[in-house]
Protein backbone atom coordinates (compact mmCIF):
# COMPACT_ATOMS: atom_id res chain seq x y z
CA UNK A 1 0.00 0.00 0.00
CA UNK A 2 1.63 3.44 -1.14
CA UNK A 3 1.67 6.45 1.64
CA UNK A 4 0.26 9.02 0.40
CA UNK A 5 2.12 12.27 0.91
CA UNK A 6 0.24 15.83 0.64
CA UNK A 7 2.78 18.46 -0.73
CA UNK A 8 3.06 21.90 1.17
CA UNK A 9 1.12 23.52 -1.03
CA UNK A 10 -1.59 21.11 -0.93
CA UNK A 11 -2.04 21.40 2.80
CA UNK A 12 -2.08 25.24 2.66
CA UNK A 13 -4.77 25.40 0.49
CA UNK A 14 -6.51 23.18 3.09
CA UNK A 15 -6.20 25.87 6.00
CA UNK A 16 -6.41 28.91 3.71
CA UNK A 17 -10.64 28.64 3.99
CA UNK A 18 -10.06 28.68 8.02
CA UNK A 19 -7.51 31.44 7.70
CA UNK A 20 -9.75 33.70 5.95
CA UNK A 21 -12.64 33.19 7.74
CA UNK A 22 -10.52 34.29 11.24
CA UNK A 23 -9.45 37.25 9.57
CA UNK A 24 -12.91 38.22 8.74
CA UNK A 25 -14.17 37.91 12.61
CA UNK A 26 -11.10 40.06 13.60
CA UNK A 27 -11.59 42.90 11.27
CA UNK A 28 -15.83 42.75 12.31
CA UNK A 29 -14.45 42.78 16.13
CA UNK A 30 -12.21 45.84 15.07
CA UNK A 31 -15.07 47.84 13.66
CA UNK A 32 -17.88 46.65 16.22
CA UNK A 33 -14.99 48.52 18.72
CA UNK A 34 -14.47 51.50 16.04
CA UNK A 35 -17.85 52.29 16.31
CA UNK A 36 -18.37 52.16 20.14
CA UNK A 37 -15.71 54.18 20.38
CA UNK A 38 -16.95 57.05 18.12
CA UNK A 39 -20.76 56.81 18.68
CA UNK A 40 -20.70 56.53 22.33
CA UNK A 41 -20.08 59.97 24.01
CA UNK A 42 -18.27 59.66 27.38
CA UNK A 43 -20.45 61.02 30.18
CA UNK A 44 -17.96 63.66 31.25
CA UNK A 45 -18.89 66.27 33.48
CA UNK A 46 -15.74 68.43 31.35
CA UNK A 47 -16.71 67.18 27.69
CA UNK A 48 -15.93 70.92 26.93
CA UNK A 49 -13.35 73.34 28.36
CA UNK A 50 -13.64 76.86 28.13
CA UNK A 51 -10.91 78.57 25.83
CA UNK A 52 -7.35 79.05 27.81
CA UNK A 53 -7.21 82.09 27.21
CA UNK A 54 -9.08 85.25 29.11
CA UNK A 55 -13.05 84.33 28.47
CA UNK A 56 -16.31 85.84 28.55
CA UNK A 57 -19.38 83.80 29.45
CA UNK A 58 -22.47 83.75 27.49
CA UNK A 59 -25.55 84.75 28.48
CA UNK A 60 -29.46 84.68 26.75
CA UNK A 61 -31.18 85.78 24.18
CA UNK A 62 -32.66 89.40 26.14
CA UNK A 63 -35.67 88.59 23.70
CA UNK A 64 -36.42 85.64 24.47
CA UNK A 65 -35.24 85.81 28.65
CA UNK A 66 -38.00 88.88 28.49
CA UNK A 67 -40.64 86.70 28.03
CA UNK A 68 -39.26 84.18 29.71
CA UNK A 69 -38.30 85.27 32.63
CA UNK A 70 -41.01 86.60 35.28
CA UNK A 71 -40.19 89.03 37.16
CA UNK A 72 -42.74 87.93 40.37
CA UNK A 73 -41.22 86.54 43.88
CA UNK A 74 -41.51 82.45 42.94
CA UNK A 75 -39.66 79.93 43.08
CA UNK A 76 -38.30 78.15 39.83
CA UNK A 77 -41.41 76.31 38.02
CA UNK A 78 -42.80 75.55 34.50
CA UNK A 79 -46.43 77.10 33.94
CA UNK A 80 -49.23 75.36 31.19
CA UNK A 81 -47.62 76.77 28.60
CA UNK A 82 -44.08 75.42 29.41
CA UNK A 83 -42.59 78.79 29.87
CA UNK A 84 -40.12 78.82 32.78
CA UNK A 85 -40.23 81.27 35.29
CA UNK A 86 -37.87 82.47 37.88
CA UNK A 87 -37.36 84.42 41.01
CA UNK A 88 -35.81 87.82 40.38
CA UNK A 89 -36.52 89.79 43.22
CA UNK A 90 -32.77 89.23 44.65
CA UNK A 91 -31.19 91.00 41.57
CA UNK A 92 -28.91 93.74 42.90
CA UNK A 93 -30.07 97.06 41.99
CA UNK A 94 -28.76 99.72 40.65
CA UNK A 95 -27.28 101.77 43.76
CA UNK A 96 -24.87 104.99 43.69
CA UNK A 97 -21.38 104.38 42.68
CA UNK A 98 -18.49 103.37 45.49
CA UNK A 99 -15.01 103.92 45.08
CA UNK A 100 -12.55 101.31 44.48
CA UNK A 101 -11.38 100.73 48.52
CA UNK A 102 -14.72 99.59 48.42
CA UNK A 103 -13.69 96.57 47.45
CA UNK A 104 -10.77 96.55 49.59
CA UNK A 105 -11.76 92.85 51.87
CA UNK A 106 -13.26 91.71 48.91
CA UNK A 107 -12.85 88.25 47.14
CA UNK A 108 -13.72 87.04 43.42
CA UNK A 109 -13.39 83.35 42.41
CA UNK A 110 -13.94 82.26 38.72
CA UNK A 111 -12.20 80.67 35.78
CA UNK A 112 -10.13 82.63 33.46
CA UNK A 113 -13.46 84.99 32.81
CA UNK A 114 -12.47 86.59 36.54
CA UNK A 115 -8.89 86.67 35.15
CA UNK A 116 -9.85 88.86 32.26
CA UNK A 117 -11.56 91.33 34.53
CA UNK A 118 -8.32 90.87 36.98
CA UNK A 119 -6.39 92.07 34.39
CA UNK A 120 -8.25 94.86 31.97
CA UNK A 121 -10.88 95.83 34.70
CA UNK A 122 -8.29 98.41 36.33
CA UNK A 123 -9.68 97.33 39.76
CA UNK A 124 -6.80 96.21 42.18
CA UNK A 125 -8.27 96.77 45.77
CA UNK A 126 -9.99 92.89 45.38
CA UNK A 127 -8.58 89.53 46.05
CA UNK A 128 -8.70 87.49 43.26
CA UNK A 129 -8.50 83.68 43.15
CA UNK A 130 -9.03 82.57 39.93
CA UNK A 131 -7.87 80.03 37.89
CA UNK A 132 -7.96 78.96 34.12
CA UNK A 133 -10.53 76.01 33.22
CA UNK A 134 -11.61 76.05 36.88
CA UNK A 135 -14.95 74.70 38.02
CA UNK A 136 -17.53 74.19 40.53
CA UNK A 137 -15.82 70.79 41.09
CA UNK A 138 -12.49 71.15 40.38
CA UNK A 139 -12.07 74.34 43.02
CA UNK A 140 -11.75 71.66 45.88
CA UNK A 141 -8.63 70.56 43.66
CA UNK A 142 -6.85 73.23 41.86
CA UNK A 143 -3.98 74.78 43.87
CA UNK A 144 -4.28 78.40 42.62
CA UNK A 145 -3.05 80.34 46.11
CA UNK A 146 0.48 80.21 47.54
CA UNK A 147 1.22 79.52 50.86
CA UNK A 148 0.60 83.81 51.71
CA UNK A 149 -3.00 83.53 50.66
CA UNK A 150 -1.71 85.41 47.83
CA UNK A 151 -3.32 84.73 43.82
CA UNK A 152 -1.16 81.78 41.78
CA UNK A 153 -3.46 81.50 38.57
CA UNK A 154 -1.07 79.47 36.84
CA UNK A 155 -1.54 76.58 39.08
CA UNK A 156 1.66 76.12 41.41
CA UNK A 157 0.16 77.25 44.28
CA UNK A 158 0.07 75.64 47.61
CA UNK A 159 -3.16 75.89 48.36
CA UNK A 160 -6.59 75.73 46.90
CA UNK A 161 -9.28 78.01 47.26
CA UNK A 162 -11.36 76.22 49.98
CA UNK A 163 -7.56 76.17 51.92
CA UNK A 164 -7.16 79.25 51.66
CA UNK A 165 -10.40 80.70 52.58
CA UNK A 166 -10.02 78.69 56.04
CA UNK A 167 -7.22 81.31 56.75
CA UNK A 168 -8.69 84.57 55.86
CA UNK A 169 -11.79 85.89 56.44
CA UNK A 170 -13.48 88.44 53.72
CA UNK A 171 -16.50 90.97 53.96
CA UNK A 172 -17.58 90.33 50.01
CA UNK A 173 -17.59 87.14 48.13
CA UNK A 174 -18.07 87.40 44.34
CA UNK A 175 -18.75 84.47 42.42
CA UNK A 176 -18.36 83.34 38.75
CA UNK A 177 -19.06 79.72 37.26
CA UNK A 178 -20.32 78.22 34.28
CA UNK A 179 -18.33 78.63 31.18
CA UNK A 180 -16.25 75.68 31.92
CA UNK A 181 -19.62 73.93 32.84
CA UNK A 182 -21.08 74.30 29.48
CA UNK A 183 -20.44 71.36 28.13
CA UNK A 184 -21.44 69.14 31.37
CA UNK A 185 -23.68 65.96 30.50
CA UNK A 186 -26.39 67.14 33.01
CA UNK A 187 -27.11 70.74 33.93
CA UNK A 188 -29.10 69.72 37.41
CA UNK A 189 -25.17 68.25 38.25
CA UNK A 190 -23.55 72.06 37.81
CA UNK A 191 -26.34 73.21 39.77
CA UNK A 192 -26.22 70.76 42.94
CA UNK A 193 -22.42 71.25 42.64
CA UNK A 194 -22.47 75.12 42.82
CA UNK A 195 -24.85 74.93 45.30
CA UNK A 196 -23.21 72.79 47.33
CA UNK A 197 -20.06 74.93 47.15
CA UNK A 198 -21.74 78.38 48.35
CA UNK A 199 -22.94 76.04 51.36
CA UNK A 200 -19.33 74.96 51.92
CA UNK A 201 -18.13 78.86 51.48
CA UNK A 202 -20.57 79.68 54.13
CA UNK A 203 -19.03 77.46 56.54
CA UNK A 204 -15.86 78.62 56.06
CA UNK A 205 -17.04 82.62 56.19
CA UNK A 206 -19.80 83.17 58.18
CA UNK A 207 -19.80 86.78 58.02
CA UNK A 208 -19.12 87.08 54.48
CA UNK A 209 -21.94 88.05 51.98
CA UNK A 210 -21.90 85.99 48.82
CA UNK A 211 -23.34 87.04 45.36
CA UNK A 212 -22.74 84.91 42.18
CA UNK A 213 -22.95 86.61 38.93
CA UNK A 214 -24.16 85.75 35.75
CA UNK A 215 -22.94 83.98 33.07
CA UNK A 216 -22.03 86.61 30.18
CA UNK A 217 -23.43 86.79 26.30
CA UNK A 218 -21.05 85.27 23.32
CA UNK A 219 -21.51 87.31 19.97
CA UNK A 220 -24.32 86.67 17.57
CA UNK A 221 -22.05 84.69 15.25
CA UNK A 222 -20.66 82.26 17.78
CA UNK A 223 -23.71 81.33 19.32
CA UNK A 224 -25.30 80.70 15.81
CA UNK A 225 -21.65 78.28 15.06
CA UNK A 226 -21.36 77.04 18.63
CA UNK A 227 -22.95 73.95 19.93
CA UNK A 228 -21.17 74.61 23.95
CA UNK A 229 -21.15 78.18 23.69
CA UNK A 230 -24.27 79.86 22.21
CA UNK A 231 -26.85 82.02 23.97
CA UNK A 232 -29.73 80.03 24.40
CA UNK A 233 -28.00 77.28 25.83
CA UNK A 234 -26.33 80.53 28.46
CA UNK A 235 -30.05 81.18 29.13
CA UNK A 236 -31.33 78.35 30.21
CA UNK A 237 -28.22 77.70 32.40
CA UNK A 238 -28.44 80.92 33.93
CA UNK A 239 -32.11 80.20 34.54
CA UNK A 240 -31.10 77.80 36.79
CA UNK A 241 -28.12 79.85 38.14
CA UNK A 242 -30.80 82.70 39.32
CA UNK A 243 -33.20 80.37 40.90
CA UNK A 244 -30.52 78.34 42.87
CA UNK A 245 -29.24 81.73 44.24
CA UNK A 246 -32.75 82.83 45.19
CA UNK A 247 -33.34 79.94 47.08
CA UNK A 248 -29.95 79.74 48.68
CA UNK A 249 -31.10 83.06 49.61
CA UNK A 250 -28.28 85.01 48.16
CA UNK A 251 -27.74 88.12 45.36
CA UNK A 252 -27.67 87.64 41.89
CA UNK A 253 -25.65 90.08 39.70
CA UNK A 254 -27.20 90.24 36.60
CA UNK A 255 -23.85 91.55 34.91
CA UNK A 256 -25.10 90.01 31.10
CA UNK A 257 -27.43 93.10 31.04
CA UNK A 258 -24.81 95.25 30.54
CA UNK A 259 -23.37 93.95 27.29
CA UNK A 260 -26.44 92.69 25.74
CA UNK A 261 -27.32 94.42 22.19
CA UNK A 262 -30.70 94.58 20.86
CA UNK A 263 -30.59 90.68 20.20
CA UNK A 264 -29.28 89.58 23.45
CA UNK A 265 -25.76 88.93 21.92
CA UNK A 266 -22.49 90.50 22.73
CA UNK A 267 -21.99 93.57 20.51
CA UNK A 268 -18.72 92.70 17.96
CA UNK A 269 -16.88 95.93 19.57
CA UNK A 270 -16.73 94.66 22.77
CA UNK A 271 -14.85 91.28 21.67
CA UNK A 272 -11.99 90.29 19.48
CA UNK A 273 -13.42 86.28 19.08
CA UNK A 274 -16.79 86.36 20.01
CA UNK A 275 -15.89 85.19 23.52
CA UNK A 276 -13.43 86.94 25.55
CA UNK A 277 -13.99 90.73 26.25
CA UNK A 278 -12.16 93.63 25.41
CA UNK A 279 -9.88 95.53 28.17
CA UNK A 280 -12.88 98.43 27.71
CA UNK A 281 -15.67 96.01 28.06
CA UNK A 282 -13.70 94.80 31.09
CA UNK A 283 -13.87 98.72 32.31
CA UNK A 284 -17.37 98.58 31.46
CA UNK A 285 -18.04 95.91 33.64
CA UNK A 286 -16.60 97.03 36.80
CA UNK A 287 -18.27 100.31 36.56
CA UNK A 288 -21.37 98.23 36.48
CA UNK A 289 -19.99 96.35 39.81
CA UNK A 290 -19.57 99.49 41.23
CA UNK A 291 -22.73 100.56 40.75
CA UNK A 292 -24.78 97.35 41.70
CA UNK A 293 -23.58 96.41 45.18
CA UNK A 294 -24.64 94.43 47.79
CA UNK A 295 -26.63 95.61 50.60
Amino acid sequence: MKRVIRSPKSQKKRYTPIIAIIAAMVLITIAVVLICVFTIKPNSQEASATPESVVSEVTPNSSETEDSISSEDSSSNTDSSGTITVNTAHFVPESAEVDDTYFSNTLFIGNSITEGFKVFSGLDTPTYYEGRGMTVESIHRMKIVNADNSPNSDGTGEKTVMDALKDRQFDQIYLLFGANELGWVYPDMFIEQYSQLIDDIKALQPNAKICVQSVLPVSAERSETDEVYNNTKIENLNNMIINMSAEKGIPYLNAAEAFKDDTGALPVDKTPDGIHLTAEACKEWRMYIKTHVMQ
